[in-house]
C-alpha cells in the first residue's frame, strides 16, 4: 500500500496511538478503489466487513444522526459499525468523484482486541467528535432557519470568494432534517435568501452571488467555538 494512504491514516485522530509498523500491517488487508460521483459506498443495513479512508473527493452519510453529515480527504467512512460490529446506520456515498482506500473490518477488530490503549484512545476521539457534533446542533438552534441555511451553504462554498455555484450533497429533504425544519420551511428559507443572492433551483445546484454577504448573515447568530 502506497506511502499516501499510511500517511492519511496516521494523521486522523483515530489511528494517533497505533505504531506506523502496526497501520502498515493494517493497510495489507486493503486496497484503493475510485468511485464516480453518485456512487454508494455502503448502504444502510450492511455488513460491517470494511471502513474506508478518504484520500481525495467527499462523500456523504445519510441519514446520519444530525441530519447529512459531509466528510473529506483524511475522514474515514464506516468505522463506527467496523468497531461495534454492527450493520451500517446510514447510507454512505460519493458526493464528487473519490479515491479511497478499503481496510479489513475484521483485520482492525482483532488488532484492538490485544491493543487495550489504542481502543481507549480511538474512544476518546470519538467522544470529542461527538461534542463537537453537540456543539453544532447547539449552534443551529441558536439561529433563524435562514441563517442555518446560509450558513450551511456558507460550508459548502469553503474559502471560495465572489460568485460560486454549489452542490448540495443530498435530497432537500435529507437537508431539512440536517437543519431541523420540514421541507416547507426549507423552501420558505432559501425564498428569504434570494436578497442575499442565493438562487435555487429544483436541481442541487446553488448560485451564491456573493459568498462574503452570505457569511456575514449566517453568522450573526454563531456561538463562538
Amino acid at each position: 500500500m502506497g506511502s499516501e494512504a499510511l500517511v492519511a491514516l496516521r494523521r486522523s485522530p483515530l489511528f494517533a496511538m497505533v505504531p506506523p509498523a502496526d497501520l502498515c500491517e493494517l493497510l495489507g488487508a486493503s486496497e484503493t478503489i475510485g468511485l464516480d460521483e453518485d456512487a454508494i459506498i455502503h448502504r444502510e443495513g450492511d455488513a460491517p466487513d470494511r471502513f474506508y479512508l478518504l484520500l481525495s473527493g467527499e462523500a456523504a452519510l445519510i441519514p446520519a444522526p444530525c441530519g447529512i453529515i459531509r466528510l473529506g480527504p483524511g475522514e474515514i467512512v464506516g468505522i463506527e459499525a467496523v468497531l461495534t460490529n454492527c450493520a451500517h446506520a446510514n447510507t454512505a456515498r460519493a458526493v464528487t468523484q473519490v479515491s479511497a482506500v478499503a481496510i479489513d473490518g475484521e483485520a482492525l477488530r482483532a488488532y484492538l482486541e490485544g491493543h487495550f490503549d489504542v481502543t481507549i484512545a480511538m474512544i476518546s476521539a470519538m467522544a470529542a467528535y461527538l461534542r463537537e457534533q453537540v456543539r453544532e446542533i447547539t449552534e443551529l438552534k441558536m439561529q433563524s432557519t435562514a441563517e442555518r441555511l446560509a450558513s450551511y451553504l456558507v460550508s459548502l462554498a469553503g474559502d471560495a470568494t465572489g460568485r460560486i455555484v454549489v452542490r448540495l450533497p443530498c435530497e432537500k429533504r435529507h437537508l431539512a432534517d440536517h437543519l431541523g425544519m420540514d421541507p416547507a420551511t426549507l423552501s420558505r428559507a432559501f425564498a428569504k435568501l434570494r436578497d442575499k443572492g442565493v438562487t435555487a433551483n429544483r436541481t442541487d445546484k446553488v448560485v451564491i452571488t456573493d459568498v462574503a454577504i452570505l457569511r456575514s448573515f449566517g453568522e450573526c447568530a454563531a456561538i463562538p467555538a
